[in-house]
């Protein structure tokens, strides 16, 4: 009988998340399993669900980084009676499907604003005569310092309902106790799935050829990047022309707008590209963040590259990331601090091809996540 797995994705803000879950997805799909992908954000444009069960809950969203409250997709505030609401359309698709693999997405460790529906989903889980296997899907690099009272809650929750911790990551490149504390208590639970990459799905020819490719994932908070890139633009030596920066769909259409407007010849401006990993192929140089996905991309892909880690509010993953691939070799980080039109142009003519480190790494996570899962199963 096909096995029946309940994915539970919810982006509040940013995707890249979204990328790395619906990749896994795929990847179970591919494996043989059914696969429920219970969707708690806003709809976003060019995702292939294919093949994919899709459940859509109310979208919530939030308003900034700080996460300090939830929102309808329309801005008004989610009520404690729409969190019932959603809590029981929750534990109502649960009974439905009784999934054999029920899987959390960040959760314990991340996602705190949705322990009013995801605690009473693993109540219900739990509370069945069998179980199912319950997972928590997270990526290599966390949130650090968070406080104690934050460690012990989720590791007491990892206890009580939790079989597996999937780590999406290569344990040679960074193990998840350098950003994840508490981890000694759970030892035995956590896998290392490899890192979710995507495989290129078209060849680009010459003629497609890339000099430098700006990007920010989805978007959100990427106008600083891109804004500086255009700046960056008259003082580079080495590309004078052949640039292309993609904006993401998730930032707002007014900067789009003024990013458009301030693009010198030479630059195309779009809003996404779904290839991602294609274009990189044809491109001599990539600008980005350090997201798990986009350094994914890049890694696959095997282009140049410069990191400029995003670093609003508490955040430190991107910094740590852009660090571990300048130490490796495989990309050249430009620090926040040192940020600046004429820096990025400097670095864009000095750049050196990627080290060879990166051949080592494990980047078929997709696939891996299933064959780890099926073992668990048996």
């Amino acid at each position: 009988m096909t096995k029946r797995v309940l994915f539970y994705v919810q982006h509040l803000w940013g995707v890249g998340h979204v990328y790395r879950a619906t990749r896994i997805a795929h990847g179970l799909k591919r494996a043989g399993f059914q696969v429920h992908l219970v969707w708690g954000g806003t709809k976003l444009p060019g995702f292939d669900f294919d093949g994919l069960e899709l459940h859509y809950l109310t979208p919530v969203r939030t308003s900034d980084a700080s996460f300090s409250e939830l929102l309808h997709a329309n801005g008004a505030l989610f009520t404690d009676l729409d969190k019932e609401d959603r809590k029981n359309a929750l534990l109502s698709l649960f009974d439905k499907i009784r999934p054999d693999v029920l899987i959390t997405e960040a959760f314990p460790f991340g996602r705190r604003q949705m322990r009013f529906e995801l605690v009473p989903l693993l109540e219900r889980a739990k509370s069945l005569p069998t179980p199912p296997l319950i997972v928590s899907s997270i990526r290599d690099i966390m949130q650090e310092d968070r406080k104690a009272s934050r460690v012990e809650e989720s590791n007491e929750f990892v206890a009580k309902y939790f079989d597996l911790i999937l780590v999406h990551g290569d344990q040679n490149l960074i193990r998840i106790e350098e950003t994840l504390q508490g981890t000694e208590t759970f030892s035995a639970k956590i896998r290392y799935t490899g890192l979710v990459t995507p495989h290129a799905q078209q060849s680009y020819d010459e003629s497609d050829k890339t000099n430098v490719l700006v990007s920010v994932g989805g978007g959100a908070f990427g106008k600083n990047l891109l804004m500086t890139a255009l700046e960056a633009f008259p003082h580079v030596k080495k590309y004078k022309d052949g640039w292309k920066i993609t904006t993401g769909t998730e930032m707002p259409e007014n900067a789009f707008q003024e990013i458009k407007r301030n693009a010198p010849e030479g630059i195309e401006i779009v809003r996404h590209i779904p290839d991602m990993v294609a274009v990189l192929r044809s491109t001599a140089i990539s600008v980005s963040h350090s997201g798990y996905n986009t350094v994914g991309d890049i890694l696959r892909a095997g282009c140049a590259s410069i990191l400029y880690p995003y670093v609003g509010g508490r955040e430190t993953e991107q910094l740590r990331r852009a660090e571990i691939m300048e130490r490796s070799g495989i990309a050249k980080m430009i620090h926040p601090d040192d940020f600046s039109p004429v820096n990025l142009a400097a670095a864009i003519d000095e750049v050196s091809p990627r080290s060879t480190f990166v051949n080592s790494l494990d980047m078929d996570g997709a696939d891996k996540t299933p064959q780890i899962i099926k073992a668990e199963l048996k």
